[in-house]
């Protein structure tokens, strides 16, 4: 099922101090991309600079490690790589290197569609990671264990496809992680577990008692071939035979494209998109509330919600873009809300 960042908070939420993804201190996490991890440090966004015919600034201060002619020469490059010849230009004596670069920056952005370009400074080279903009994405995509964990004695075989299947997704939520977010929303919610201990109807699905009975069940689970054991499977009931022809489709998915994406600048925020596809215990519970209102907290600080697909430019290679991503994203979207929805129906 998917779900709407922008939603209305829990009323207690309201009255507790900012998760640790508002907190300056706070871990940053893996990009899951490694094109653009390493040792780089940040030089500036392009993109960030007023594009006026006279700079009120150096493009690049004196102190930076980034050197200008270099820079200005890997744009040309890029610039000649992503919207042809530029053999037409003309240039006055006055003109400067610094003009250069934002020449190709708004020809990049005019003629090539690339929004933003991030300049990164390495121990040895340039890097630039160019960025197109794709669409807004302020869904959160749920997937359910608590049906599964209900088929354990009801349907035994399916029940280990599908508990193999999630946990085999490369996705947080309810399985072990290094997430510190996660940790501290557990640790939340069990605190807020005094304030409904004498109300039954809140305590009954509450997801503190999910987590205590199944944690250690789940973290222990050892994943089956859940493809051998789906070709084996032979469902009666139709909506078992429905699951089935879904998790068929499977190979045909990209489950990795989420980690394709970026937000414009995800040096200080704490959320990456593939984060908007999370395990959780119920689409309705205290703990798939919880984290929707750390993404909305953060999303007040933040653009999290602006997608963008982006490769890597360097002296001697440079990447095209991925034109497949938007569609392949679409089909991820699609058969994660398809199987929500008949986890559901279990």
């Amino acid at each position: 099922m998917q779900a709407e960042i922008q939603i209305e908070p829990p009323k207690r939420f309201n009255n507790i101090s900012r998760p640790i993804v508002s907190s300056g201190t706070a871990e940053t996490l893996p990009t899951g991309n490694a094109k653009t991890e390493g040792t780089s440090t940040k030089g500036f966004s392009i993109s960030d600079i007023n594009l006026l015919p006279v700079l009120s600034h150096p493009l690049i201060e004196e102190d930076s490690y980034t050197d200008i002619m270099e820079l200005a020469r890997l744009m040309v490059v890029i610039t000649r790589k992503f919207t042809g010849s530029i053999d037409h230009w003309e240039f006055t004596p006055s003109d400067s290197l610094n003009d250069v670069v934002l020449r190709c920056a708004d020809r990049l952005r005019t003629r090539g569609s690339i929004d933003h370009i991030e300049v990164l400074q390495g121990d040895r080279n340039l890097r630039l990671i160019l960025k197109k903009f794709i669409g807004n994405r302020s869904t959160v995509y749920f997937i359910p264990v608590r049906p599964i964990i209900q088929l354990r004695h009801r349907n035994r075989p399916l029940f280990h496809i599908l508990l193999s299947f999630v946990k085999s997704l490369p996705y947080g939520g309810l399985f072990p992680s290094c997430e510190s977010r996660i940790d501290w929303l557990w640790e939340f919610l069990f605190e807020d577990v005094a304030y409904y201990k004498d109300n039954k109807n809140v305590m009954k699905n509450h997801s503190t008692k999910f987590y205590a009975r199944y944690k250690t069940f789940l973290e222990s689970y050892e994943i089956r071939d859940w493809k051998t054991l789906l070709d084996k499977y032979q469902p009666q009931k139709p909506i078992y035979k429905q699951i089935k022809e879904l998790l068929l489709k499977a190979e045909t998915i990209d489950f990795q494209v989420p980690f394709l994406l970026s937000i414009k600048d995800g040096y200080d925020c704490m959320f990456e998109h593939w984060e908007s596809f999370f395990v959780v215990d119920r689409e309705d519970s205290a703990f798939a509330n919880g984290y929707i209102q750390m993404l909305n907290d953060c999303s007040n600080d933040y653009d999290i919600i602006s997608a963008y697909q982006h490769t890597v430019a360097e002296n001697g290679n440079i990447e095209p873009f991925d034109d497949g991503i938007p569609h392949r994203l679409n089909q991820l979207e699609e058969f994660i809300n398809d199987l929500s929805e008949l986890l559901n129906k279990l």
